[in-house]
């Protein structure tokens, strides 16, 4: 049975909650590449769990989506030139949110949720689809180039992390592209039983639809599906 809400409009959202990320430079051969390895999406009532803090507590619920996009900081941010994080502190500061957080904030209203972790298929931040999926082609032929997936081999202990939840089920909403599916199957062999909530393509299992389609009412229909799925499994 379908769930009706109230679909709330971006001016709304942004009073009751803010985005905190953390940005960093990954160096891999004679590139740099701006990345963000997480967003924490948090009621703004919770004053004292805003801030670098959001990374070390258990979160209400996680999502895992494509990659970050253009997800930008407010106001300055010096980013550090890394190859590999562990488990420990990030450093998070204040970020835009965009449509894609916006639905995220409209799932978090529906279930009472005051702190959602969401992360990605891989942290690099490029706004064009098809740039970032010939990037992601280009560095899986090299050593050590899948290093930009948090899902990665080499990133479990910071991957055990950011999936620490109080939800047990993890959405996901990272696209249908055909081109994401080494990406797709890397990260469901790291989740490995846990169970997946989203919007299933029809042709593959382990692709589900994107929570921010260019339709208003297409948006509405992810919404009311997931928040349905959610209830089914509470």
């Amino acid at each position: 049975m379908g769930v009706v809400l109230e679909f709330l409009y971006a001016a709304a959202l942004k009073k009751r909650f803010e985005c905190y990320g953390h940005f960093y430079r990954w160096r891999f051969g004679d590139e740099v590449y701006g990345c963000r390895s997480v967003l924490e999406v948090v009621d703004v009532s919770r004053v004292d769990e805003r801030g670098s803090a959001l990374w070390g507590r258990r979160a209400d619920a996680v999502v895992v989506m494509m990659n970050p996009g253009s997800s930008r900081p407010l106001g300055r941010c010096e980013e550090g030139e890394v190859e590999r994080f562990s488990g420990g502190e990030k450093a998070l500061v204040l970020t835009q949110p965009d449509t894609t957080q916006y639905q995220v904030m409209r799932v978090a209203v529906a279930c009472g949720w005051s702190h959602v972790r969401v992360l990605n298929l891989s942290d690099l931040r490029e706004a064009k689809s098809a740039a970032f999926l010939a990037r992601v082609e280009g560095l899986a032929g090299q050593r050590g180039g899948g290093a930009h997936s948090l899902f990665s081999e080499g990133r479990a202990e910071e991957c055990a992390v950011g999936l620490r939840r109080r939800v047990g089920p993890v959405l996901v909403g990272w696209g249908q592209d055909p081109r994401l599916l080494p990406l797709a199957a890397q990260c469901v062999g790291a989740l490995g039983d846990v169970e997946r909530v989203g919007v299933a393509s029809e042709w593959n299992s382990l692709l589900y639809a994107h929570p921010s389609p260019m339709l208003q009412r297409m948006k509405v229909a992810w919404l009311g599906a997931v928040v349905s799925a959610l209830e089914d499994v509470r």
